[in-house]
């Protein structure tokens, strides 16, 4: 068994165009795959809801533009490559439009929940009582646990290294091996951020609803 993943990474790494759709449907089931199992142990053991401070507009605002960006990027980019095996005619238009969203979002993402997100000691405006008054003040828990704080710099460094290789492969410093190079570690990357982003939707989705 280990020597089949090992003889599979090192194809990946020799060949990470031709085996791309593989890691594609089998990172995007694997996905579902925990988020499935997971929910299903979260529901049978159930824990009291935890109170945390509420979203305002402009953060609610914010997540749902990179929500919507990433899957616009991602439903353009995967389909194209796993029906036509590369993207071109309206759903290369139609990613280019959701580039230029994500390219915007990213940083305001960043700026917005980058202090909710930090490890270690929690920011005193995220301990802020959200009650009236003092005898029915209760100190809110922190924005988010240690898994979507993960999830989030993982999409942020993803997210960037996205960008940064499209910018890169616009300017006539490469030849076609760099190109490539490039195209492979977007597609990547990409990747990595549709899947982090995906199940930071998830334990968002728990904490709202109280499961988590």
């Amino acid at each position: 068994m280990f020597a089949n993943l090992s003889s599979r990474i090192q194809n990946i790494v020799d060949h990470p165009h031709e085996v791309f759709p593989e890691v594609l449907i089998a990172g995007l089931v694997g996905t579902g795959v925990v988020i499935f199992i997971h929910l299903v142990f979260v529901l049978v053991g159930r824990k009291p809801s935890t109170r945390r401070r509420r979203w305002n507009l402009w953060e609610k605002l914010v997540y749902f533009g990179i929500l919507v960006s990433v899957a616009m990027l991602g439903a353009t980019a995967f389909y194209a490559v796993l029906r036509h095996g590369a993207m071109h005619g309206w759903w290369l238009f139609a990613h280019m439009f959701g580039a230029g969203a994500f390219t915007g979002v990213l940083p305001l993402l960043a700026i917005t929940w980058a202090r909710a997100n930090r490890f270690g000691r929690e920011p005193a405006a995220d301990s802020t009582p959200d009650a009236e008054t003092p005898e029915d003040a209760v100190t809110p828990a922190p924005r988010f646990f240690w898994l979507p704080k993960f999830l989030f710099w993982l999409v942020i460094v993803s997210g960037l290294v996205v960008i940064l290789t499209m910018l890169l492969s616009m300017l006539p410093l490469f030849g076609t091996e760099g190109l490539l190079n490039l195209l492979d570690l977007h597609r990547y990357s990409g990747l990595l951020a549709v899947i982090a982003l995906t199940l930071h939707f998830y334990c968002v989705l728990l904490q709202r609803i109280g499961l988590r």
